[in-house]
């Protein structure tokens, strides 16, 4: 069937093979649990010592395209046209733009990740457990992971998306990045794309999920007493697919919006309290350190391996996974962020989603990570002790009870946990959908049945990733989807210069296969109007008559 013939029609390939993947995962996770979190774990290991480097060097790669298109001429194409204007306000994009691509990991791992590297630092780094030198690297290494690197590989496959659909007036799909490479339509292609990407988005939701999960669970325990376990898990695992999915269908313009800003004021506010009621000297002195060492190293913290170290796992625990991570999100939340960028050029674009989040999650790394280091260090509490005895998830909130008003800023800590997870897993389960929709327009939606069926599905798996393996399955899901969307994401970032080609030859920065407004236009020679009576008729040659 022709594909403009199965435009909003259902995506049965795409569709039944995710949903058989996420089927066999479920299967594993229930009757084969602890060998499903032992290969999700060891994964981690295998997939770092193999493929490391190409993760690393494409890490590098993607930073270095991305500051072509913003320091030359590529930047100057405007997206949707030169006569476009935005469709979001100012505060609406940056909102939306830091909280959809955090998700609840940055809550995660902002205060408990410095404590690993500070107890655990790499090998390469040379520094002793527990020394200044490494506080410094902990901290600076938790921001570095969260911010820049992260945003330049979301932001890329974005603009790809972006051009395509708003310029070139293309569907929101891998399909036309496919006709556009090769100058055919490549079905097959596209499909195994579609599928690519949508297993790899439902584990990156699925890990995100999981960790939120055992945060909100932490929270709980910490807030209310009560005892986390698989019961716990199952009610929150309910209550947090309802929340996400009603918004999801609800679209971008009103759930997600309001979520977002929601979820902004929390963020601030959580991190105004912790300056004024931590010790703000020492998380400014070790904030601006920590700043200083990724302009130091910042390709260095990038490829950092295991080079001539092999029992030094700490690389493939730690940067590979988080750049795994990213990749497995690449372009499904670039086909979400692409719809940001209408009305602004290619380097307005570019610099907003990359400096806006990446300078925000520096900020909180380092009021919350600082507060958490300051903790340890001064003896008020064995932060490190308590991860080993606890959990990450319960940790960050004893740190929170230590300050005044402990059991109140918990509260709104746990708030915030499920506001920020929502504002990743909407945008991701509506990508998502998309995937599973032939021919979908950036300025629909996907039907709400298909946004419904996924998201109990992503649900279904992340349960099973807490109950199964805790952290470490999640890690290993992560390393496996990420490698898979290498391939895609490297295909989106390099087509980005091909599509601007015509673009910048053309006055309108437009290629049109629809009027750019809505215009009468003139009639051309070979049409003829005659009044007969109260009716006009109108005739037109066939251009076979001239």
């Amino acid at each position: 069937m022709p594909e403009e013939n199965l435009k909003g029609k259902i995506y049965t390939e795409v569709l039944v093979v995710i949903g058989l993947l996420l089927a066999a995962e479920i299967i594993l996770g229930v009757f084969f649990t602890k060998q499903f979190g032992a290969v999700m774990s060891t994964s981690t290991y295998y997939i770092g010592d193999h493929f490391g480097w190409w993760i690393n060097s494409l890490s590098v790669l993607t930073v270095i395209l991305g500051l072509v298109l913003i320091v030359f001429k590529w930047g100057d194409v405007k997206i949707g046209g030169i006569d476009a204007k935005p469709d979001f306000t100012t505060w609406q994009w940056w909102s939306i733009s830091i909280c959809g691509g955090i998700g609840c990991g940055l809550l995660y791992w902002a205060m408990g990740e410095p404590m690993f590297h500070f107890m655990k630092p790499p090998v390469a780094i040379h520094a002793a457990a527990g020394s200044r030198d490494a506080a410094i690297f902990a901290v600076s290494q938790a921001m570095f992971h969260w911010s820049f690197v992260q945003y330049f590989i979301y932001s890329l496959p974005a603009t790809a998306f972006a051009l395509l659909c708003f310029n070139y007036q293309k569907s929101l799909s891998m399909g036309p990045m496919v006709y556009e490479t090769t100058g055919k339509v490549h079905r097959r292609v596209t499909t195994i794309l579609h599928i690519l990407c949508g297993y790899a988005v439902a584990c990156g939701v699925s890990n995100s999920m999981a960790a939120g999960l055992m945060q909100i669970s932490g929270g709980i325990n910490a807030v209310f007493g009560v005892t986390q376990g698989p019961v716990m898990y199952f009610f929150l695992t309910v209550a947090v697919a309802a929340f996400f999915i009603i918004s999801c269908i609800t679209g971008i313009n009103k759930g997600l919006t309001y979520v977002s800003t929601a979820c902004m004021f929390c963020f601030f506010g959580l991190m105004i309290y912790v300056v004024l009621t931590g010790n703000s000297e020492f998380i400014g002195k070790i904030g601006t350190e920590a700043m200083g060492q990724i302009m130091d190293n910042f390709w260095g913290k990038i490829t950092i391996n295991n080079t001539m170290a092999p029992m030094d796992q700490w690389p493939n625990e730690w940067p590979i996974t988080f750049w795994n991570s990213f990749f497995i999100y690449a372009p499904v939340i670039g086909m979400f962020l692409a719809r940001l960028g209408k009305g602004h050029t290619v380097r307005e674009f570019l610099l907003v989603e990359i400096l806006v989040p990446s300078l925000f999650c520096c900020l909180f790394i380092a009021i919350f990570a600082g507060q958490s280091m300051y903790v340890q260090t001064s003896g008020i509490m064995d932060v490190w002790a308590m991860i080993q005895q606890e959990g990450m998830q319960t940790t960050r909130y004893q740190v929170l009870g230590t300050m005044p008003g402990g059991k109140v800023v918990q509260l709104i800590f746990l708030i915030t946990v499920c506001l920020s997870f929502i504002t990743l897993a909407d945008p991701n389960t509506s990508a998502l959908s998309t995937l599973c929709v032939h021919g979908q327009e950036i300025d629909s939606e996907p039907p709400k049945v298909m946004k419904i069926i996924l998201g109990t599905a992503i649900s279904a798996v992340a349960y099973l990733l807490v109950v199964s393996g805790g952290m470490e399955a999640v890690k290993g899901l992560l390393n496996i989807g990420g490698l898979l969307m290498t391939l895609p994401t490297l295909w989106l970032c390099l087509i980005i210069f091909k599509l601007e080609k015509p673009l910048l030859a053309s006055k309108s920065h437009r290629i049109s296969t629809a009027p750019v407004v809505d215009e009468v236009v003139a009639p051309s020679g070979n049409i003829s109007a005659k009044v007969r009576g109260l009716d006009v008729v109108i005739h037109q040659y066939p251009y076979s008559d001239y």
